[in-house]
């Protein structure tokens, strides 16, 4: 059989199609006491290798400029299980990112966590695939706020299940809309990954050949 210019182009969508569907994701935390999974001790988010963890810090509209209340303010921290179980923060423990401007003109501070095995950066992070992180954060003006905190599972290109707790030296999220309101604060809103963007270039490339033919 002789290939034509035009059968190659009606090819290359299912060629690529299963790449559209392996790239790695955006998972997006919405860090506040509205995100009532943050509240929860065994909250668990399932990552691999080369994806993306943001986080979407505290944020409060305009009208609520003045309240007397302070807002959420926090520094996130990244510790070891025995830290995380009790919520507190070792002599060691790195800190990661600081919320510390809920007014922001131009929507929510946000941070981003390249799942990665290799870092060229000093303040990088370096992930190994079956290993457990967690985050943490302090509240800068709130002494008695509930503890928020973050496991981050990086899951084995195998798909094995062990975990191993990671100990510093020196699940998709189940929803980001909270269950409770509180009125000063963001609600989340957003997906949990970028995989659906990537789903519409895999169908625009299913549809290409039709409309060049």
């Amino acid at each position: 059989m002789t290939w034509t210019l035009g059968m190659a182009w009606k090819m290359l969508p299912l060629l690529l199609l299963p790449v559209y569907l392996c790239v790695a994701e955006r998972h997006i935390v919405y860090w506040n006491q509205s995100n009532s999974a943050l509240l929860q001790e065994d909250y668990t988010l399932d990552v691999r290798l080369n994806d993306h963890l943001d986080i979407l810090c505290p944020h409060y509209p305009p009208s609520v400029l003045a309240h007397p209340a302070p807002p959420e303010e926090y520094t996130l921290y990244l510790v070891g299980s025995e830290e995380a179980n009790h919520c507190r923060v070792g002599a060691r423990d790195p800190v990661r990112w600081e919320c510390r401007r809920p007014h922001a003109p131009h929507g929510p501070e946000t941070f981003s966590e390249k799942i990665q095995r290799f870092t060229p950066f000093s303040l990088g992070k370096e992930f190994r695939e079956g290993q457990v992180y967690h985050y943490i954060s302090k509240s800068v003006h709130r002494r008695h706020d509930p503890c928020l905190r973050l496991r981050v599972f990086v899951k084995t290109s195998n798909g094995a299940e062990n975990h191993i707790e990671h100990q510093t030296i020196a699940a998709k999220p189940v929803a980001d809309q909270p269950a409770r309101e509180l009125p000063n604060t963001q609600k989340s809103t957003g997906a949990s990954s970028a995989l659906a963007p990537s789903l519409g270039v895999a169908l625009l490339l299913l549809l290409l050949p039709l409309v060049m033919s």
